[in-house]
This record gives C-alpha cells, structure tokens and sequence, in this order.
C-alpha cells in the first residue's frame, strides 16, 4: 500500500516536466523573430508533438507501475489470509489431540492426549488401579464392528474417548511395549451389568514382521474380581484377522470371530462379533457388553 503515494508523485512530476518543457520551447519560439513568423505553426506542430510523446511514454510507465504496484498488494493479501486461515487449524488441532505427553504416568487426570511417540492420539485413565495407564482396547457396547482388516488393526480404528469404543494401534502398542516392561488390566461387564477384571504383570507385542505375537503372563490371581486365568491360553499367538490369518491351526478362526491372537480359536477374545467373551465368566447367553484393555509401563 506504501507505493500509490509514489504513483501520484511520478504522476505530478510527469506535469511538471511537460510544462517545463513545454515552457522552454515556448520561450524558444519567442526568440525566433518577426522575420521567421511563417515557421511558427511548424515549430508549434513539432512542440505539441514532442510534448504528446513525451507525456505518452510516461503515462505507459506510469501503467506499468500501476500495474506492478497492484500485483504486489494482490500477492501481500493472499498471503496474508493464508496466514490466517492457518491460525485456527492449529488450534483446532491442538484441542482435538490433547496436550502432547510421552506417557500416561505425565497427566493428573484421565482424558485424551497426544503422545508424541509414537505419534498417535490415546486416552489415559488415571484413576483406575493407582492410574497410569493407556487403553488400547474399548468397547462401550455390542454394536461396535471389531471385525477389520489387518490394515486397520494395525493402524488403529475407532474414536479415541471416555465413552467411545476403538482399537488404539497394534503398531503403536508395539513400540510402546518394547521399550520396557508392561503390566496389563482387562475390564468388563457382562449384559446385566456384573463387574469383574484380570490383571498381568507381563504384555508385550512384538512387531508387524513378526506379526504381532502376544506376551501375556504373571496372573495376577489374589487380585479382588478376578475372573479366572484365560488369557495366558493365547500367550506367544500372532494375530489373526480375516484376510490375515496367522493362527498356526486350520481352522481359520479370524474368518468367523474378528481380529485376535486366536490358538483354535479362544478362551477369551474382547473383539468377538456381537460383544467380547472371557470363560467361564461368559457363554453364549451372556455376552460382555463392555469391556477395556489398558497398559501400564515402566
């Protein structure tokens, strides 16, 4: 915006040079003499012809600089609303993720928060058990579909909340547990509301070559609620889903009962179509409504 005042400047100062010129060779003419009056309308003629092209080369530069001078303020405008625009998805961005964290033992209070590796959105629970901990599994309810592709299961699905259901990432998981040891926690209710939980002091998951083989040991057995010991079954499984099955019988377990560390086929799988099982706590007529799988590392 600062070069318009320039342009009004070049613009008074192109008059002026017309009429100085234009006063020069006037002065010029009244030197000629009475003598050499017949060339005085040629002199004329040539004068207002000087003058018009003159006044006719400036004026395209004036154009020009016009021109240029409104380019610049068009592109400092884009920019400028560029810059603005990026404002609020930042913001946005940084409210939906949650504050960064580098683990669940940071936060004084459940909730959701970005951990900033790996780079994945999670919901720590903090008051639970003595708190710390990350949830990699939820399922509010039964309609919730676990049956996924191993894509999907390996980059996470769902929606990451208090009240949501998703599966956090085997990926993630993996290299969450590989850099130390991890106890875990599994809740759940069955559909008429009854509460119970089992608890490991060993989980870990091994990397996608390896095709996420499961560690699970360390029942925690005089551990008040417990729900018997069904989950140590699966210890040292890959993980199956239905167009990646792993599991080392024929049966194809994964192509019936969602993603999960299967060994012909279960004695418990929280990702079962329909709502989780976990024997004996649950059969065919009682089906786990919800159920919660958390982690807590050193």
């Amino acid at each position: 915006m600062r070069t318009i005042p320039f342009i009004l400047l070049v613009k008074c100062l192109v008059i002026v040079l017309a009429k100085s010129s234009t006063q020069q060779q006037v002065e010029n003419v009244k030197n000629v003499g009475c003598d050499r009056q017949e060339n005085f309308e040629e002199i004329f003629a040539n004068l207002e012809e000087s003058i018009a092209s003159n006044f006719t080369a400036l004026s395209e530069r004036i154009a020009k600089l016009e021109k240029l001078n409104e380019t610049l303020t068009m592109s400092q405008e884009s920019k400028n609303k560029g810059i603005i625009s990026d404002v609020p998805t930042v913001c946005n961005n940084s409210n939906q993720h949650g504050p960064i964290i580098t683990s669940c033992k940071e936060p004084s209070t459940s909730g959701v928060f970005r951990m900033q590796n790996p780079n994945v959105q999670v919901f720590c629970e903090m008051d639970s058990f003595n708190g710390g901990w990350l949830v990699i599994q939820q399922r509010v309810d039964r309609t919730f579909d676990f049956n996924r592709s191993w894509a999907e299961y390996r980059d996470g699905f769902g929606t990451v909340g208090k009240n949501d259901s998703f599966w956090l990432s085997l990926e993630a998981v993996h290299q969450i547990t590989s850099r130390g040891s991890c106890e875990l926690s599994v809740e759940m209710k069955d559909g008429s509301g009854r509460y119970k939980y089992a608890r490991y002091s060993q989980f870990g998951v091994a990397g996608e070559d390896d095709k996420y083989r499961l560690t699970v040991d360390g029942y925690l057995w005089w551990e008040a609620g417990r729900t018997g010991d069904m989950f140590s079954h699966h210890n040292g499984m890959k993980f199956s889903t239905f167009d990646g099955n792993n599991d080392p019988g024929d049966i194809k377990c994964a192509q019936r009962f969602g993603g999960w560390w299967f060994k012909q086929c279960f004695l418990c799988n929280l990702n079962y179509p329909g709502g989780g099982t976990w024997h004996p706590f649950t059969n065919e007529e009682f089906i786990l409504s919800y159920t919660r799988m958390m982690i807590r590392c050193e």
